[in-house]
């Protein structure tokens, strides 16, 4: 094989009830990953489109580090030439950079024989996260990887749980073109959070969970809600709590922010609902001068 190319989707990270934890696929959005052996040990990144702004140097670029880090772990190093595809806009809570690390780490194990399974890839596609954020996190690149809802209370890949998805289900997302860096949407969260506030929360993580094992729709919706974060990164969305009225009164089961924002997401049973949720939020955003990007995915089950 002289060369392959792998697709990794988008994702939903924190979900509301899982901060750092929980991640979600979106399957029919993300990042393509091309690699052709270049019969040299020097790999290159020859092309990025639709990333012009991303860094092209193999030390600063997610998908070349993981190439890299996979290459010492074989200690083979079989030199490939990059070509990156973005399928939707870095900075926009969706889980960019691990997108693009999940694809390069999924394409060159193929490209290796695939000595590797799916679940192991998790470690190397997060060292890309680690470039990109300064954090090695797996609550965006297992569900890139492995599909479905991720539950990742760790670092390690023996901490990823794979959850059940209820049938029928879809995201709807929305992005807002305006910058919301991490770390700033980091900084004003609170340090701090009252006894009873964390027991709802707890409760309400828990009971989402056991939504999934016992395919309770009612339960499931009940339970999405975040009290610690979205109290505070809302405030950095336009119109946010207009959306989530809008998106409600037209079927949506829970409505949040996407990883640190500032996309924004909506589920509900159906792809009618989805549908009528994405005009909904349309028709909300309209008068505010903001161009939006959107998209509409059904959360399938993990691979």
């Amino acid at each position: 094989m002289k060369q392959v190319s792998a697709f990794a989707p988008a994702t939903i990270a924190n979900f509301n009830v899982g901060y750092d934890v929980l991640g979600v696929s979106l399957n029919n959005i993300g990042d393509e990953v091309k690699l052709i052996i270049n019969d040299t040990k020097v790999n290159k990144i020859i092309e990025i489109k639709n990333g012009e702004t991303l860094p092209k140097a193999i030390e600063k670029n997610c998908c070349s580090v993981v190439i890299y880090e996979m290459q010492k772990a074989q200690n083979s190093f079989v030199g490939v030439d990059i070509i990156i595809v973005k399928g939707f806009a870095s900075g926009s809570g969706l889980g960019s950079s691990s997108a693009s690390s999940a694809a390069a780490a999924y394409a060159y194990n193929a490209l290796i024989g695939k000595p590797y399974s799916t679940k192991e890839l998790v470690h190397f596609a997060a060292l890309g996260e680690k470039v990109a954020c300064g954090t090695a996190h797996i609550d965006n690149v297992s569900p890139s990887l492995l599909g479905g809802i991720i539950l990742a209370t760790g670092t390690n890949i023996d901490k990823i749980i794979e959850l059940p998805v209820i049938d029928n289900l879809y995201a709807v997302t929305l992005f807002p073109n305006i910058k919301i860096n991490t770390s700033d949407s980091r900084k004003i969260l609170k340090d701090n959070v009252s006894l009873d506030v964390y027991r709802q929360q707890i409760g309400f993580m828990g009971s989402f969970v056991s939504s999934l094992y016992e395919n309770n729709l009612k339960r499931f919706s009940e339970s999405l809600k975040d009290l610690l974060i979205e109290p505070m990164r809302s405030l950095l969305i336009p119109k946010f709590n207009e959306m989530r009225v809008a998106a409600e009164e037209v079927g949506a089961l829970t409505f949040g922010i996407s990883g640190s924002g500032p996309s924004v997401f909506a589920i509900c049973e159906g792809e009618q609902r989805a549908s009528n949720i994405l005009k909904a939020l349309e028709e909300t955003y309209k008068d505010t001068g903001i161009s939006i990007e959107k998209y509409c995915n059904k959360i399938s089950e993990n691979s």
